[in-house]
């Protein structure tokens, strides 16, 4: 019946099967006389008949008979012919290459005008097919074997096109495979282009044309112009809403990226990954109050807890702790059973030194969503809740878990070694500090790190070289090195005027350091104050030293006043220091910190009995 219905279908097709030429050359006709049908022997109506075209024949060859006049000019027809029937009943890769394999079969013995068109529109759906097919089976694979099956693909694709260049469908699929790794951008560009062409009857997919070319500009007024008629196109094209929003920052058009933004969420409300994107975005190019503010005209437009979690996450990130906060108890009103907007309360509560509220809003996320725990960021609340009650076994333990799943994260590591040191393991932080130094032998934050714990250990050669080194490497102009700054001249300052060993010591560039980072710190630090004036102790000038000195106790009691811990202030050293100056003598000290010998036990270690 499959392949009745074939026949039937095929009789309006510019072929010819060997059936019909063959019944059409018979010397017998069927005619219809008082309704029978009745075979009558008819001659060859060679006068009233169009003579068939005829390829020039040897001399003294006998004439060709009609059906031999059709192979001469069809000589592939057999072939195409056993191909249209195979196709209907392909269905695996094999049985479309043999399919292929027929009808370039037949256009290679050759076929006339309209039989060779008919044939490579057929070997171009084909090919499309087993480009298609490939590309599915790529997304189920991994690694080289994918890009390979990608390649295999394209190249497929490829010949469907030069069979029959109207594929749209084709010219699209080879555009978002040469998006992947690399992939080839003027192919993407090429194909977009001609699919747009071919797509004027299909708006929705012709947008997306637009979308996938507006990659490949390369300048922006291209990439917004593709991007807008992609929107023109399909105004529910939310990814094209989202990039132009981008590129209009970019732009510093603030108002108009805000618009569509809105529009992305007013196509997808629940789509709050598009509003982090962007905010993500100005983030990196330092417009972070811009950021706040297209986040607020957000809001106001269309509340939501995602939102108000996006915002409070901004506010945190700029040391604005109590609108964080109010933004996630807004947040936890819309859904009191989000445990991300619980979580990030929780490092809130932790900033301002509430261990109880980060511990009880950490508890509840986990309750709601067990799964939470699992999270880097209950980790690290955690780590940290363990640091403030002093359980640091169990604070290091939680760092290392950070650190196994993020092995190249040096801001982690340098944790571990500041958790080693609060713990009087300093041998352990050098150890860890010294692994990263091994990868990036000029970081000045794991320098200064490594210094200190130098220090801890009384190695006052080996820190000095290290905070020596930092200062080379340290740029004031940049912001993150300029924060660090002040600590590494203070504490090279330090041990350069306060060495027991005679041949540390240097008075001279200690006051020189020391004066640079009173300078950099507006003479507001206590500690900074101290090493000023044991600089000048070193150097022989008392007066000097006993005028800093007292500085450094005015500001410490200011601290304290401020809210300080009186032991991190160590107020009693820096009245010692002063007395000892009021002697004219100079300080001396060496750390020498006793190594915690208690061995740290994982979780794993640990035998519930």
């Amino acid at each position: 019946m499959k392949r009745n219905r074939l026949i039937a279908d095929l009789i309006g097709q510019p072929r010819v099967l060997a059936t019909v030429a063959l019944m059409c050359c018979s010397s017998l006709s069927v005619v219809s006389v008082h309704g029978q049908d009745t075979a009558t022997e008819t001659a060859p109506a060679e006068a009233t008949q169009p003579a068939p075209p005829t390829t020039p024949l040897p001399p003294g060859a006998p004439p060709l008979l009609p059906t031999e006049m059709k192979d001469t000019n069809n000589p592939g027809q057999a072939d195409l012919d056993e191909a249209v029937l195979k196709r209907i009943d392909a269905e695996s890769n094999e049985d479309l290459e043999a399919v292929a394999s027929l009808i370039e079969s037949a256009l290679a013995k050759g076929l006339d005008e309209e039989n060779q068109s008919f044939a490579k529109k057929m070997l171009g759906s084909i090919q499309l097919q087993r480009g298609q097919g490939l590309a599915a089976a790529m997304t189920r694979m991994r690694g080289r074997r994918a890009l390979q099956l990608r390649d295999e693909a394209i190249r497929v694709l490829e010949q469907a096109i030069i069979n029959d260049p109207a594929l749209a469908e084709a010219h699209m699929m080879i555009a978002r495979l040469n998006l992947l790794p690399d992939g080839d951008k003027d192919r993407i560009a090429e194909a977009t282009s001609a699919a747009i062409e071919l797509l004027e009857d299909d708006p929705k997919e012709r947008s997306t044309a637009y979308l996938l070319r507006a990659v490949t500009q390369d300048k922006i007024e291209d990439q917004l112009a593709d991007l807008s008629q992609a929107i023109e196109l399909d105004p529910t094209n939310a990814e094209a809403v989202r990039q132009r929003a981008g590129l209009r920052l970019q732009e510093g058009k603030f108002d108009e990226a805000v618009e569509d933004l809105q529009k992305v969420l007013e196509l997808d409300p629940t789509n709050e990954q598009i509003a982090a994107a962007t905010v993500q975005q100005l983030v990196e190019m330092d417009r972070a109050d811009d950021a706040i503010e297209l986040l607020s005209k957000t809001i106001q437009a269309q509340p939501s807890e995602g939102l108000y979690r996006l915002r409070a996450l901004l506010f945190t990130n700029m040391d604005r702790e109590e609108e964080a906060l109010a933004d996630l108890n807004k947040a936890l009103a819309m859904q009191p059973k989000d445990p991300i907007a619980l979580l990030q309360r929780a490092e809130i509560a932790l900033r301002r030194d509430d261990v109880k509220d980060a511990k009880r809003d950490l508890d509840a996320a986990i309750d709601l969503a067990p799964q939470v725990e699992q999270l880097d960021q209950a980790i690290v609340v955690r780590c940290f809740i363990a640091v403030e009650e002093g359980r640091m076994a169990d604070a290091i333990n939680d760092m290392k878990l950070l650190i196994d799943r993020s092995p190249d994260d040096v801001y982690r590591q340098l944790q571990l070694a500041n958790l080693y040191l609060q713990d009087d393991r300093p041998r352990q932080a050098i150890d860890m500090l010294s692994g990263v130094l091994d990868r990036d032998p000029n970081n000045a934050s794991v320098l200064r790190s490594r210094g200190d714990a130098y220090l801890a250990v009384g190695d006052h050669a080996e820190a000095i070289a290290d905070y020596e080194k930092a200062l080379t490497n340290l740029d004031e102009d940049n912001e993150g090195d300029a924060i660090i700054l002040p600590s590494v001249l203070n504490n090279l300052a330090w041990v350069l005027a306060t060495s027991p060993k005679d041949d540390v010591r240097n008075g001279a560039r200690s006051l020189e350091l020391g004066l640079r980072a009173v300078e950099l710190t507006k003479e507001e630090e206590a500690h900074i104050l101290s090493t000023l004036a044991a600089g000048y102790a070193e150097t022989g000038d008392f007066e000097n030293a006993r005028k800093w000195s007292e500085k450094a106790v005015e500001a410490a009691k200011k601290e304290i006043e401020e809210g300080a811990d009186e032991e991190s202030v160590q107020i009693n050293q820096l009245q010692e220091e002063l007395d000892s100056y009021k002697s004219e003598k100079p300080w001396r000290e060496k750390q020498d910190t006793e190594e915690n010998q208690v061995p740290l036990l994982s979780p794993d270690d640990l035998i519930d009995t």
